[in-house]
């Protein structure tokens, strides 16, 4: 008889590929991590117990962090999720100790489970109070108990010594798309929460080779958090989808070494290799909007992301609505003509 109890951290990913939800339950971890279970896929984490040098670097800089890690906001973007399990289990098997407050997210079980981008609607565009806008459907739940969850998670009294905690939150994708920047982050911000040149920086020990800087009203889940809870956030594009097993997992070592570092109290700008990397920085200089079934946008389906176009190239046509490149060169991300109606078909940004 084996009186050792289950790991929750463990069996995070095969708890969600085998449907077994166990939802608001609490425990001890073998490892002495503590854990609440949420919802499906949510595990709220706390270190077994803090150190006295983390008690008082918190007393000491304010410094410890509340951090949200998602992942599987889309179902076939899998490599991040094998990231995020990758990193559970090694605490679990006290390979990495946890010093760092975090809420683990999995964004959309059931689309991990058909192996499909989205079932009914693309989560990522159901945040900041989007789904009140659509008909009640399972996507809809998700998003919305996604951010009472996020919400609590935030709203709780952090720190040692009622210090506040900083808030951080990373959430992970991969894509079909080639880019001329295979890794990059898309990082919102508002007037009263800009991102700081630390952030941007800290994604560049990271190896993101590229960040776009947005300060337009977004629904995706890294500008709720940014917006709503001043959480520094963003949108990292890490590579190509591929279904689960297939991933070249070094080419994600850069993110991976980083969340270690952060996760078990340290920088993640010290890199092992001491280099000091700085993303090449661009900002969102306009979005092409698709508003009815007359749109075209003028470039190829096959368009990497950061595809540089000169001043005058006209890119996209809606009735009488015409898009032209009014800088030197811009660059365009995400072009996707088949989005609905209302929705972005590319974003164009230029460098900061």
């Amino acid at each position: 008889m084996n009186d050792v109890p289950r790991s929750a951290l463990h069996h995070w990913l095969s708890d969600v590929l085998d449907s077994r939800d166990h939802r608001h339950d609490t425990g001890i971890d073998p490892c002495g991590v503590r854990w609440k279970r949420h919802a499906e896929g949510v595990l709220e984490l706390a270190p077994a117990a803090p150190s006295p040098h983390a008690a008082d670097a918190v007393a000491q800089t304010g410094h410890r962090y509340d951090a949200i890690l998602s992942c599987g906001i889309h179902g076939d973007e899998t490599a991040p999720i094998e990231i995020v399990d990758g990193i559970l289990r090694d605490i679990a098997d006290g390979r990495l100790t946890l010093r760092e407050r975090v809420l683990v997210v999995l964004g959309n079980p059931d689309a991990v489970r058909a192996g499909k981008r989205y079932l009914e609607y693309d989560l990522n565009r159901l945040f900041q109070g989007a789904h009140a806008k659509r008909p009640e459907s399972p996507a809809v739940q998700r998003a919305r108990e996604l951010e009472v969850i996020v919400g609590e998670f935030f709203g709780e009294v952090g720190g040692v010594g009622g210090v506040r905690r900083a808030r951080r939150h990373v959430d992970m994708h991969t894509a079909i798309r080639a880019s001329l920047f295979q890794r990059f982050a898309v990082v919102p911000g508002t007037p009263r929460h800009p991102p700081t040149d630390e952030w941007f920086d800290t994604l560049g020990a990271a190896d993101i080779e590229a960040t776009m800087r947005t300060e337009q009203p977004s629904i995706t889940f890294s500008y709720f958090t940014c917006a709503r809870f001043g959480a520094q956030s963003c949108t990292l594009e890490l590579g190509k989808v591929a279904p689960f097993g297939q991933n070249r997992l070094e080419d994600f070592s850069g993110i991976d070494a980083a969340l270690r570092r952060w996760l078990s109290g340290g920088e993640m700008t010290a890199r092992d290799d001491g280099q000091v990397r700085h993303p090449k920085r661009f900002r969102v200089a306009a979005e092409i909007v698709r508003r009815t079934d007359a749109f075209v946008l003028d470039v190829p389906a096959d368009t990497p992301n950061f595809t540089p176009y000169p001043a005058g190239t006209v890119l996209a046509r809606d009735g009488e609505t015409v898009y032209t490149v009014s800088h030197p060169e811009e660059r365009i991300v995400f072009p996707n003509p088949n989005v609905a109606n209302g929705l972005r078909a590319g974003v164009m940004v230029v460098p900061e």
